[in-house]
């Protein structure tokens, strides 16, 4: 090992602390925001799912059938019905694994009946019964009238067993008063019902209630229970409801109905904040796992569940945000890593003498190379330390897969930079003085250069191609989140090849203009056109600035627009099919701040048939005349092909077609209420919604002219006015969805936030660094121009235009640098941002368009202006040093 001669070190790190000092203000810099970047990374994407969960409800709940012991005929009342119940309960608790067990609510048991037709006051108005029990508590009602179903026969009677002749037997229930008021029954109302094989059973009124808590989740099993389903039309209104069952009337409910009418669940509703990102993939395995268990019919309880479909979809859009978020993080630490070469080589030019002094006294390179790292290393941990400990403040947690890197370059460059430069500066190889050996030589040098950029190029390559083929998948897939960078790269090699030939062309022109100032400004630019590292440290820089800046803009943009296409217009209201749903519409638009309004029916999910296909489509029953007002009146693309739905086809419904195969279309027909309703394509629907599914748009006159009835549902408004009417309309009735809402719910969501936040630091980290490897550019040169400068004053240039010349000879390489960055990062974007997966964070069924906002130019103006503050102090500082000094010894600084 060799030694180290400690006074050096030491006398070293004092004459340039102040490079020291910036070197390690850089790498705490980027350890900053480096290390929080893992922390910050699980915490957002763990509220990713937390909030896909919460937002998906109870399609996201775990849920067990357990099946009913086989009904041998025999008629007998069981007091002990509840018990059995629980027992079912906790069978399906213990079948559970526990690590699903952990991020799911105690389950709640129901005993539920179908949806049975009351037969007392005509059609439409059904009744479904169920008993809701939960391991904690049975769900809080207040009676506001009567009180709690009790048992079909005597008191004596209702704990043990009784043998039971009579048949329909009765059941006492409970109504929520919403379902009361909506079927119009009361308290001792005794009402015969049917299935759908018209079986027929008794049930008695036993009292009217208000939930105690609607937000406990024991309601969610039976959702009718608070929220009756009512339709109205001009022929009928269909009333929906619940009744619950108590546990004294459990029994009669039993015997009330036939055996194959009672589903005996169990609902498991997950705990939003208990799920986790990392453990989503064991959770899913788990589902399937019970799924199939129960599919094999080796148990009494068969499972189903959606939580793994939605957790897959999940995944799938946290892993995206988590490669954008790859993207920005390797631009961010190509900038960093460009600027501490940068620095270090600022570093290496100050010590040069130092280093050919070491050499001469006999020090080696290895010697050199220990003595530098050891500096280098104390910089770089000091900076990281820092870095690290204001991260552990603010975040609370650190990692340290991005911050290695930093530490790496920061401790690596400066020493093997160094190391090279003396290993140059002592080289006692002779000069070949054969003409055609120095060519050689040359050839060799250039060979060289040549392999290093097509290595860059062919690296480049591979990595688009792998981004084009598979996009960007998590956060560990650097091969095809480092494109775009690479594509930056690539692109400041070409600036630096392109840039020396145009300098001299340039200075070629300047000789023939009148004037000194062009002429040493072309000059100076073509001597230092030729260094790769600054042009390289602007352009690429500022190309992954831009792209940061253009992935903001363009998800934010896509946002927008994703949100206006889920809303259909300014606002929109859901609720329950109506025949005054179309009144509603034509009454909203006349309000003030009202452009247009279109009543529609959607069906979601709708069976479409043709003679050789089928298919699943977004079915729209619309007016299209007042919809055709409202494409026009919104943002949203315009469709004159609705026209066409006036005309006639032929003795068939004319339609409209978007997606779905090309067999589709022949011989289409919709099956409506059982009515077998003709259609003819005669263009391509407009897209309704962001579904990816095929939408058929039919016109709602021509659609009842076919003899049925479609009542809208669905009002679409536009204007600035829209929601505010469409609120006042509605009522209590339905739900209005307000774009702006919309709009803020996609921008606040944990990852859409969270890549806006990440983007405009890395943004404001890369502008600083680009500011600082300008200043790092100037001060590299600094010497050799103002000893040149110098000799120019000596001649009798002036003083105005010795500012002149330094601003051209700053000014100019930094702005073809930016300007040159922003084309690439705009170019970078323009290729690259379609395999980004960026939908999936917009809320768009397709790819959002591309946004690079006008004032990421600006950048380029930052760093001009940086350029331009620091040409005119070197003029100054220039024109303060004595010119006899400089004539002798040049720049004495």
């Amino acid at each position: 090992m060799p030694r180290w001669h400690r006074p050096s070190m030491l006398g070293r790190a004092r004459a340039h602390l102040g490079l020291l000092v910036l070197i390690g203000l850089v790498v705490m810099l980027a350890t900053l925001l480096t290390s929080a970047i893992a922390p910050l990374t699980e915490r957002t994407s763990d509220r990713a799912i937390a909030a896909d969960v919460r937002d998906a409800g109870l399609q996201g709940a775990v849920v067990a059938t357990v099946s009913r012991p086989y009904d041998d005929g025999e008629r007998i009342r069981d007091p002990l019905a509840a018990a059995e119940l629980r027992d079912s309960a906790e069978s399906a608790q213990r079948a559970m694994p526990d690590r699903l067990a952990g991020v799911v609510r105690p389950g709640v048991t129901s005993l539920t009946s179908p949806s049975m037709h009351l037969l007392d006051a005509g059609p439409g108005r059904y009744l479904r019964l169920a008993y809701l029990t939960a391991p904690r508590h049975d769900p809080a009602v207040t009676y506001t009238s009567g009180g709690p179903p009790e048992p079909s026969v005597p008191a004596a009677k209702a704990t043990v067993e009784v043998a039971v002749k009579t048949d329909p037997w009765p059941v006492q229930v409970a109504l929520p008063r919403e379902a009361a008021d909506a079927l119009d029954l009361k308290v001792g109302d005794r009402v015969e019902a049917e299935d759908e094989q018209h079986r027929t059973a008794t049930i008695v009124i036993s009292g009217i209630f208000v939930a105690g808590d609607p937000d406990d989740h024991v309601w969610a099993a039976v959702p009718e229970l608070l929220h009756p389903i009512v339709s109205r039309s001009d022929q009928l209104t269909s009333v929906s409801a619940a009744a619950i069952v108590s546990t004294d009337s459990l029994p009669d409910f039993q015997l009330a109905l036939p055996f194959d009418d009672l589903t005996t669940r169990v609902v498991f509703s997950p705990q939003p904040a208990q799920v986790r990102w990392k453990q989503t993939e064991r959770l899913m395995q788990a589902i399937v796992s019970l799924k199939t268990s129960g599919s094999r019919g080796s148990s009494e309880i068969s499972w189903d569940s959606l939580l793994d479909r939605i957790l897959l979809d999940s995944r799938a859009t946290v892993s995206a945000a988590q490669g954008q978020a790859t993207v920005l993080i390797i631009g961010l630490l190509a900038g960093v890593t460009l600027v501490l070469v940068l620095a270090a080589d600022l570093l290496v030019r100050r010590r040069s003498d130092s280093l050919m002094l070491m050499r001469e006294r006999g020090a080696s390179l290895t010697g050199i190379f220990t003595e530098l790292v050891a500096e280098s290393v104390v910089v770089a941990l000091v900076g990281s330390a820092l870095g690290t400990l204001v991260t552990w403040l603010v975040v609370g947690d650190v990692g340290w897969r991005w911050s290695l890197p930093v530490l790496v370059v920061a401790s690596l460059a400066g020493p093997v930079l160094a190391t090279v430069r003396a290993a140059r500066a002592a080289d006692d190889r002779r000069v070949l003085a054969n003409r055609s050996a120095r060519l050689a030589v040359a050839r060799a040098r250039r060979a060289r250069r040549l392999l290093v950029e097509g290595v860059v190029l062919a690296v480049a390559v591979l990595t688009y191609v792998a981004l084009r083929q598979r996009g960007v998948v998590g956060e560990g897939d650097l091969t095809a989140s480092s494109a775009p960078t690479w594509f930056a790269i690539v692109g400041g090699l070409l600036l630096v090849r392109v840039l020396p030939p145009a300098s001299r062309l340039v200075l070629a022109r300047a000789r023939r203009v009148l004037g000194a100032v062009p002429l040493v400004v072309a000059a100076r630019s073509s001597q230092s056109a030729g260094r790769a590292l600054p042009l390289l440290v602007v352009a690429v820089t500022v190309a992954q600035l831009t792209t940061a800046i253009a992935l903001v803009a363009t998800e934010q943009h896509g946002q927008v627009a994703g949100a206006l296409q889920s809303v259909g217009g300014d606002a929109a209201w859901e609720t329950a099919p109506d025949r005054s749903v179309s009144s509603t519409a034509a009454k909203v638009s006349t309000s003030p701040g009202v452009r247009a309004a279109a009543a529609a029916r959607v069906v979601e999910g709708f069976g479409l048939a043709s003679g050789s296909s089928s298919a699943t489509v977004r079915l729209v029953i619309v007016d299209s005349a007042a919809y055709q007002k409202v494409l026009a009146a919104s943002p949203l693309p315009d469709a004159p092909q609705l026209a066409r739905l006036h005309r006639k086809a032929g003795g068939k419904v004319p339609a409209l077609l978007l997606g779905g195969d090309r067999d589709l279309r022949d011989d289409l027909q919709v099956r409506w209420e059982d009515t077998p309703v003709p259609l003819r394509v005669v263009g391509v629907a407009p897209r309704v919604g962001d579904t990816t599914e095929p939408v058929l748009v039919i016109d709602r006159a021509a659609f009842e002219a076919a003899g049925v009835v479609a009542d809208p549902g669905t009002v679409w408004a536009v204007g600035p006015g829209a929601a505010a009417a469409l609120k006042a309309a509605a009522g209590t009735a339905g739900t209005v969805d307000v774009l702006t809402d919309v709009a803020e719910a996609r921008r606040t969501a944990p990852l859409a936030s969270g890549l806006v936040r990440l983007a405009v630091a890395s943004a404001l980290l890369l502008l600083m660094f680009a500011a600082l490897g300008v200043a790092l550019a100037a001060a590299a040169e600094a010497p050799i121009r103002a000893e040149s400068l110098g000799r120019l004053r000596s001649l009798g240039l002036g003083r105005l235009d010795v500012r002149r010349v330094l601003l051209g000879e700053l000014v100019s390489p930094v702005l073809v640098g930016a300007v040159a960055g922003v084309v690439l990062g705009a170019g970078s974007a323009l290729l690259m941002f379609g395999s980004l997966s960026l939908e999936l964070i917009t809320g768009q069924s397709a790819t959002p368009d591309l946004v690079v906002p006008w004032w990421a130019s600006m950048t380029a103006v930052v760093l001009v202006g940086s350029a331009t503050l620091i040409a005119i102090a070197e003029a100054d500082r220039v024109r303060r040093l004595p010119l006899a000094a400089l004539l002798r010894g040049g720049d004495q600084r």
